[in-house]
């Protein structure tokens, strides 16, 4: 788990770039929670597994 100190900073440096667009901004702070990156996973997991039930070859290696 990240400190409230090194989250803040990580958040302060990130916001001087003023460069960085507000939704690449607003991921960058998510991945540092880590229920947003296990519901992720969990939904990314949900996805693949639908596909392999309704149709595995179309998730089949291809040459």
């Amino acid at each position: 788990m990240i400190s409230a100190r090194r989250e803040a900073a990580a958040t302060m440096v990130l916001e001087r770039d003023e460069c960085i667009s507000p939704r690449l901004m607003e991921l960058r702070r998510k991945i540092h929670d880590q229920e947003y990156v296990d519901n992720a996973i969990y939904r990314i997991a949900q996805v693949i597994s639908r596909k392999l039930v309704e149709d595995p070859e179309e998730l089949t290696f291809r040459d």
